[in-house]
């Protein structure tokens, strides 16, 4: 069945729901949607008087579509897709139009950024915490270099807390609990008071969550996959004088997971030599029966914790509004990892064997007004990162027989390791054996200039240009030291061995024994690695009010994301001069993207639509790609993205809500690419499916006096698309779509509510994510979906 037949049959069950419910009520007056006001050019403007392709999402909306966390505002967004694989704390996955940051290399920055109340989360991964007491989410499409800097060039997540209440004592309890044995809590508290003659509020939120795991061990009975988490915010906002409004957010997080183990998808030839050694790999593969086997003395734990403290200052004076906003942010990860994904020990991560922390500190000064007919704004920015990644692979007790048994198999039984190091049998690769340590300091500092502004050509057209100038430098210092005799003594012998064989048998053979992630000959201290950019970005944009209602406009703008370093071992080479730190260094990303669009209201304000098509090319682009061995980085010339997105929001009556996108994609890479990326030339991008349909219905309806019943159900349809980087056929995802549902009472005066909820109601089996197994040429493992999850919340405000 083709794309676009899919697409139609998508297009039908969600508009089936609707007819049905709208069937189900009385005749009413509809009434108006209801306004949403967003920052997303740094001043207050209703969302459909902002000439951008953009969502915007309140409390009431996402709390009804069950979103806890950015993974989960997908079901609103068609243009997002957010992933994770074999780390949560390092590898979750943001994309727009198709276009993101594929891996957990933490040298690579995100293709889309997120925001937390105006201060920027180095990574997707570091945003992934509970979202808590939030007013509304933003989901800006395409290059938002402009205003918000560097690593926005596909788009921009931002999420705008609550704040305290000024005038009266707020707050809310919420408790949840489900299947897998889920529990989660939450609650919040506000309230005023006066200081010194000024009028002050300080509010608390906290959340906490704990869910068994979705992957079951056969062989230990573990369960991976699980949630055990909590964050905590503290806020104080006030008025000082006439002219100075004051916010202080200061919040903690912490998460104790046993994170990501990955199930068989397809079994290769050394499933026999692993099941030998006591692997018992499941055969033949039922993914979705949601097992998988690992060793008993290795894991998935991942602990992290962030915390952090911003403050903002917004000054009204004679000439402008001037806006500061200062902030601190650390988060740190540290992760165990089964790496071979069995119940052999051939690969691992110890306990903390892999380490990252991000220490940023970052100031926004802004400084906004009117002249005349023009809105303008200008700003500076300054962020300054230390990143620090430690790492520490090691071989297993069955890393030497299971190599043993391939290269015998490769030699018929002419070679093993033995032969081709000289060394006795047994202490080839002991157990522990690899890396010793891998540390990584990068720092970085970076600055822009920048201003947007709004010329107001007369009551219907405006003229929006902005511009931003980036200067940012990265230092990288590296300290490698491995134990692994065994390749530099077959590489001393390889005249012996090798005498015989091809350049390429020998380059095969010598694989697991130098493999990049524990090759010694790349040990040392290295220092002094630099890499500098230096990018002007921004945008022009024309908007035409058609009347009152409706708004289009013409835009081009231009983005970039940040250069840098490939902070992994594996990325060294070894050229005639050695290995070193320019081994490592990749380009930044730019991208000029074309939009033109129209949004407005219809039916007295009772129906909201927008329409978006873009065109945008991004010059060397940043690809990660895995082996099955090693990660490798590289810059492709260009990748296309264009398409059309569609948003609607309608309310037909007073009880009924409808909300509805569609987005077409045709992201693809050059249709010339130069080797070793020739086999990628003019295909579809990674995780980029065509079609993407979302759709959502609400409806409440008064059940007595002092009760109004729920009803609630969304939709997410995905064409078929590729999960893999290397687009191998056997990482392919069939088109899918995903329900959730929820049904409860809410008092009438909104106090109280109880919900019966379903997460994938229909229970639907995909996968986020396949790869090359781990050291298994042939095989392959695959990252689920969360299966389905039934459950009962209650609430109470007060």
């Amino acid at each position: 069945m083709s794309d676009l037949s899919l697409s139609a049959h998508a297009w039908y069950r969600p508009s089936l729901l609707a007819a049905s419910l709208l069937a189900l009520l009385p005749l009413g007056t509809h009434a108006a949607v209801e306004e949403i006001i967003v920052t997303a050019q740094k001043r207050a403007q209703d969302v459909l008087d902002v000439p951008i392709a953009m969502s915007a999402f309140n409390e009431q909306t996402i709390r009804d579509a069950g979103v806890r966390d950015i993974k989960e505002l997908a079901v609103l967004s068609p243009s997002l897709v957010v992933t994770s694989t074999q780390s949560e704390s390092a590898g979750t996955t943001v994309r727009i139009r198709g276009v993101g940051t594929t891996g957990d290399n933490l040298g690579l920055e995100s293709s889309v950024a997120v925001f937390v109340d105006g201060v920027y989360r180095n990574r997707n991964s570091v945003a992934l915490s509970e979202l808590g007491d939030v007013e509304r989410i933003e989901v800006l499409r395409g290059p938002q270099g402009t205003l918000f800097g560097k690593n926005a060039s596909a788009g921009l997540l931002h999420i705008i807390t609550r704040k305290p209440d000024l005038e009266r004592m707020t707050g809310y309890a919420e408790l949840s609990g489900g299947e897998y044995s889920y529990l989660r809590a939450a609650g919040g508290i506000s309230m005023p008071f006066s200081l010194g003659g000024e009028r002050f509020a300080a509010g608390f939120d906290a959340n906490w969550v704990d869910r068994d795991g979705f992957i079951k061990d056969i062989v230990s009975g573990k369960e991976y996959n699980d949630r055990d988490r909590w964050n905590v915010r503290g806020q104080l906002v006030g008025s000082i004088g006439d002219n100075l409004d004051l916010r202080i957010i200061a919040d903690a997080a912490d998460s104790s997971e046993t994170c990501c183990a990955a199930v068989t998808t397809v079994v290769g030839p050394t499933a026999a030599i692993i099941n030998a050694l006591g692997g018992r790999m499941i055969n033949p593969p039922d993914p979705f029966a949601r097992e998988m086997t690992s060793n008993a003395n290795r894991g998935y734990q991942q602990d992290t914790e962030e915390h952090g403290i911003s403050v903002e200052l917004n000054w009204r004076t004679g000439i402008g509004e001037l806006t500061s906003i200062t902030a601190y942010r650390n988060w740190e990860s540290k992760r165990s990892q089964d790496i071979d994904f069995t119940a052999a020990d051939i690969l691992y991560r110890d306990r903390d064997g892999y380490s990252n922390e991000f220490d940023t500190f970052t100031q926004e000064l802004r400084l906004a007004g009117t002249s005349g007919p023009v809105d303008w704004l200008v700003g500076l920015f300054y962020v300054d990162e230390e990143l620090k990644v430690d790492d520490a692979i090691r071989t297993g007790a069955h890393y030497e027989p299971y190599f043993n048994a391939i290269i015998g198999a490769q030699t018929s039984g002419m070679l093993n390791l033995a032969a081709m190091t000289g060394m006795a049998p047994g202490i080839i690769f002991p157990s522990g054996a690899g890396v010793i340590s891998d540390h990584f300091r990068q720092d970085s500092d970076s600055w822009a200039i920048f201003t947007h502004n709004i010329w107001h050509i007369n009551e219907r057209f405006d003229l929006t240009l902005g511009l931003r100038y980036t200067d940012e430098e990265k230092e990288l210092d590296a300290n490698l030291a491995a134990n692994n005799p065994a390749c530099p003594a077959a590489l001393s012998r390889i005249g012996i061995w090798g005498a015989t064989l091809s350049p390429a048998q020998r380059q095969a053979l010598l694989g697991p024994v130098c493999l990049p992630l524990i090759n010694p000959l790349f040990d040392g201290n290295y220092s002094g690695g630099k890499h500098d950019d230096e990018e002007w970005t921004g945008i022009a944009s024309l908007s035409y009010r058609i009347n009152e209602s409706w708004l289009s406009w013409i835009s081009y703008s231009r983005g970039y994301k940040a250069g840098g370093f490939n902070l992994d071992r594996g990325g060294f080479s070894a050229p005639p001069a050695g290995p070193s730190l320019a081994n490592l260094d990749f380009k930044e990303e730019t991208v000029d993207s074309w939009e033109l669009g129209a949004k407005g209201y219809l039916f007295d304000n009772s129906l909201q639509l927008s329409a978006t098509a873009f065109y945008s090319t991004f010059d060397d682009f940043q690809l990660n790609t895995f082996d099955g061995t090693n990660f490798i980085v590289s810059n492709l010339k260009e990748v296309e993205s264009y398409g059309l997105e569609l948003e609607a929001l309608w309310r037909p009556l007073d009880q009924l809500v409808i909300q509805s996108g569609l987005t077409y994609t045709d992201a693809s890479y050059d249709s010339n690419l130069a080797p070793p990326d020739t086999a990628l030339s003019d295909k579809r991008i990674t995780n980029a499916p065509r079609w993407v349909l979302t759709s959502s219905a609400t409806w409440e309806e008064p059940v007595s006096d002092h009760w109004n019943g729920i009803i609630h159900l969304n939709y997410r349809f995905m064409s078929d698309y590729n999960t893999g980087s290397d687009l191998d056929p056997l990482k392919q995802q069939r088109s899918f779509a995903v329900w959730n549902g929820r049904v409860g009472l809410r008092s009438a005066d909104k106090r109280w509510e109880v919900d019966l909820w379903a997460q994938n109601l229909f229970d639907q089996d995909y996968r986020q994510v396949v790869i090359g197994s781990p050291l298994q040429t042939g095989s392959y493992s695959a990252f689920l979906g969360d299966p389905r999850i039934i459950g009962v919340s209650l609430r109470v405000n007060l």
